[in-house]
């Protein structure tokens, strides 16, 4: 169920608690609500009833893009010749190259029911199980495309395929399309309010406004905005003494300064590093692998994620930052500063594909055209695109660029190796592993032409073994030394042929390597420096590519907005929306390189923006002309990403890691890392629950936006995880909490430390009531834990903290039968900390 577009002033039920924003401000209407549970089971009673109806709604761009991916292909290898308009007899009158014809069927019915695998005949005859219905009938498809076809009937068969589809004249989409037109700097229009603009950008907004005889909001206060630009910059909350100091600042530039400060953060890195690892669809695993001979692990994936949060913290030149992705080994700097090469990670960190090497170079495309670009370059692999001018002939061109490339069989060195205890233990074990390997290969090769399954089967087993030992011990071991994930040309590079049909046995015209016509018109030259990796970084990033940094800047504008000037970053082709502000867009995508490719500058211009320190209160004369605030009248509210809500729980609780970098961490298992989310193991074969519940980026694909999605999953995370309920539990115990006088007092630090507000007079009446309410247990025997705190505030006679001390006791009917962890209940104060916790002010940014 998607979050409906509303009022911002409209009530709205999440995580049990009853909100109303009013005037940038949310006010907890109950704090009872851990007691009820109406919430959950209306909704995930709402969701089963829906479920069903899946397969009627419109496909995304994900679900789409994961057919073209996925499941053409596999239908253009090992279907078409037998079942499509193509084929000289159709057999059994089932075709399967139209939407229609799919759920059409044949002479035995429906090839497909969407949403429903088990019940499609399609399914039935791909896992040949039954003797009779076995497709294609000489041979089973491998696992991954059972296990793909599989999923996309699963999620409702998406399919863009339509019969006679007509094709669009490329050479008016070529000439026309607003995205592949040179690159100018309109001027800054008039406005009629010429007071209200701070910066340039504001004159574009205005004078949209205007024709629509809208204004913008008044600015918000001091306290929205710098939680505002905290969550946005470094994706934590501000603390209460930034938050005070920030209240007091009368200057002109306070703001400014506040912008400054989080620009200067190494936390800015840790947070905008995680939106470029949406779109180089970041793990550290393989996905689909030849489990015989390969490990799931990426060991040295970590080393991408940090050059990726390193580059943003220096500010490094975009047009740099792309060419260190796809072409680090062949630049000089590299030589002097290796660690650089970790930049390939971009390349190499995707799925594996059971090392199906067509199917690894098409990713490499998708990732590079569809995160500098913004073109669904890929869907040309088996024809040409049926909506833009990409010609199958420009997708085998770029095939040939990295066709011609492979991964050394052992990644190169970039961090120094500092000798020590450590590091002999690592040496030890990784030389003892490797002579193990050694051995193993040995034996295999004893046994050619000999028929030992056995043997074969029982070294099979050692070398998975050893190849995982191997993998985990340069994952974890501290002193293991970084390596990075290169790729190197081959000493022969080569032009691809064009597969017709996409099919890798049926081959056509050879192409010769070069960038893509659309974008550098029909004289462009071939590339022939080696593999041509580094002639297509420069053709990226290149003066005549006008594309770049529209891209980049609409993916800006998206997280700092909730929306971007075109609502889907990864495609700006002619299935696009147009912009909502074209001009505005281009006037930032020239001044982004005029100022030498620099994000910071970039975000300071827009965060010192009118339109962009406005709030978000809403107008209902306003929102009926422009429902979807496509014209920024007002700001939007946002919920935050998983990352930045798990972190700043932490950092409420006083209990967030802040060291950076280093090798990733597992944050499901007990007990919980308290690192930053971003340093969290993605596992792409097996995404934990909780990154799933909360919408966190699939990473099969470049995801420049994430759905957003609300569902039971997420309110019982804020409810039931003792990651949570520890936050909570930590609030309570902190030295400022208790030097508190009274329980008003209490409730106002709470207040500050979580919502980086005061309380409303009828919050704190709310509060008092329901600390009152609960009654106190009787007092028991403390664990030693609990005397080491009675004893250390034993000369002190504040009477509260010796309260606190027998609340902590536990309650009565805490018998826990069914094999958990034990723990104790919540005194009052801590179930009023959870339930702040609860509230959407946290999860959301006003």
């Amino acid at each position: 169920m998607t979050k409906p577009e509303g009022n911002p002033n409209d009530e709205f039920q999440m995580n049990g608690v009853c909100d109303r924003s009013v005037d940038d401000r949310f006010c907890i209407r109950t704090l009872g609500f851990v007691r009820h549970s109406s919430f959950v089971i209306r909704h995930f009673a709402l969701a089963t009833l829906l479920a069903p109806l899946a397969a009627l709604a419109d496909p995304t761009p994900q679900q789409l893009q994961f057919f073209e991916n996925r499941v053409r292909p596999v239908l253009a290898n090992n279907c078409y010749k037998c079942h499509s308009q193509q084929s000289e007899k159709v057999k059994g009158g089932l075709m399967l190259d139209t939407k229609d014809s799919l759920l059409r069927g044949g002479q035995s019915g429906a090839a497909i029911v969407p949403a429903s695998p088990d019940n499609s005949l399609l399914i039935k005859a791909i896992r040949y199980h039954d003797p009779d219905l076995q497709m294609p009938p000489k041979r089973q498809l491998d696992e991954a495309a059972i296990a793909d076809l599989t999923a996309w009937v699963k999620m409702g068969a998406p399919d863009p395929r339509s019969a006679g589809a007509s094709q669009p004249t490329w050479s008016d989409a070529g000439q026309k399309h607003w995205a592949w037109q040179p690159l100018k700097k309109p001027a800054v229009p008039d406005v009629n309010d010429a007071a209200w603009p701070k910066t340039p950008i504001d004159n574009f907004i205005l004078a949209k406004l205007d024709e629509k005889s809208l204004k913008p909001n008044p600015p918000a206060d001091k306290r929205t905005l710098i939680r505002r630009a905290s969550f946005d910059l470094i994706g934590l909350p501000p603390t209460p003494e930034e938050v005070d100091a920030f209240v007091k600042d009368d200057s002109p530039d306070a703001f400014a300064k506040v912008v400054d400060r989080l620009l200067a953060s190494p936390h800015y890195g840790e947070r905008w590093g995680r939106h470029w690892l949406d779109v180089a669809r970041y793990s550290d695993t393989k996905g689909q692998i030849r489990r015989q001979r390969d490990d799931e692990h990426y060991p040295f994936a970590w080393t991408y994620r940090d050059y990726v949060i390193r580059s943003f913290n220096e500010d490094k030149p975009y047009n740099v930052f792309i060419i260190e992705q796809l072409a680090a080994d062949k630049l000089p700097a590299t030589a002097r500063n290796p660690t650089n090469l970790a930049a390939m990670g971009f390349l190499t960190v995707g799925e594996r594909f059971m090392d199906m090497q067509n199917d690894v170079i098409n990713d490499r495309i998708d990732v590079v055209t569809k995160g500098f670009l913004g073109l669904t370059v890929t869907c040309a692999r088996c024809h040409d695109h049926k909506f833009d001018p990409i010609p199958t002939k420009d997708y085998y061109s770029l095939h040939g660029i990295f066709a011609s490339c492979a991964e050394p069989e052992i990644e190169p060195v970039i961090s120094k190796i500092t000798a020590g205890p450590e590091y002999d233990d690592y040496y030890k074990r990784r030389m003892g592993l490797q002579q193990a390997k050694e051995t193993i290969d040995a034996e295999f090769k004893q046994l050619r032409g000999k028929r030992d399954p056995m043997k074969v089967k029982e070294l099979q087993k050692e070398m998975r073994e050893n190849v995982g030992g191997i993998a985990k011990l340069e994952m974890t071991h501290p002193a293991a030394p970084a390596r990075a994930m290169v790729l190197e040309d081959v000493r022969r590079p080569h032009d691809s042929p064009v597969f017709i049909r996409g099919e890798a046995g049926n081959k056509g015209p050879i192409v010769p390597r070069r960038f893509l016509e659309v974008l550098s018109g029909p004289r462009r030259t071939a590339f022939t420096n080696g593999s041509g990796r580094l002639d297509l970084a420069y053709a990226i990033v290149g003066k005549n590519d006008p594309i770049v940094a529209r891209v980049l800047i609409n993916r800006l504008w998206l997280h700092h907005f909730g929306e971007g000037f075109v609502s889907t970053p990864d495609d700006l082709g002619t299935r696009a929306e147009p912009p909502s502000h074209p001009e505005l867009l281009d006037y930032l995508a020239a001044q982004f390189m005029e100022d030498g490719w620099s994000l910071k500058k970039m975000h300071r211009l827009i965060m010192l923006s009118g339109v962009y320190q406005q709030s978000s209160a809403n107008n209902p004369r306003f929102a009926q002309i422009d429902p979807y605030n496509r014209l920024l009248w007002r700001s939007n509210i946002r919920r935050l990403e998983f990352e930045p809500l798990r972190d700043s729980l932490l950092a409420i609780g006083g209990n967030l890691n802040t060291n950076m970098y280093g090798r990733p961490v597992d944050l499901d298992r007990e007990p919980f890392s308290t690192r930053r989310t971003v340093y969290g193991i993605i596992d792409r074969s097996d995404v934990s629950d909780e990154l799933v519940n909360f919408d966190v980026a699939s990473p099969d694909l470049p995801t420049g936006r994430r759905h957003e999605t609300t569902v039971p999953q997420q309110a019982l995370f804020l409810m039931n995880s003792p990651l949570v309920v520890e936050q909570a539990k930590r609030l309570v115990t902190l030295s400022d909490f208790h030097t508190c006088q009274d329980d008003t007092k209490r409730i106002e630090f709470l207040y500050e430390r979580v919502y980086q507000r005061p309380p409303e007079p009828e919050e704190i009446k709310l509060g008092l009531e329901f600390i009152a309410d609960t009654p106190q247990p009787e007092p028991a025997p403390a664990p030693a834990q609990d005397r080491n705190l009675a004893q250390s505030v034993a000369s002190d006679g504040d009477a509260f903290k010796k309260k606190q001390i027998a609340m902590q006791q536990p309650r009565k009917g805490n018998g826990n039968g069914n094999g958990l962890r034990k723990r104790p209940p919540l005194n009052a104060w801590e179930e009023y900390a959870h339930a702040l916790l609860q509230a959407n002010e946290v999860s959301f940014v006003n």
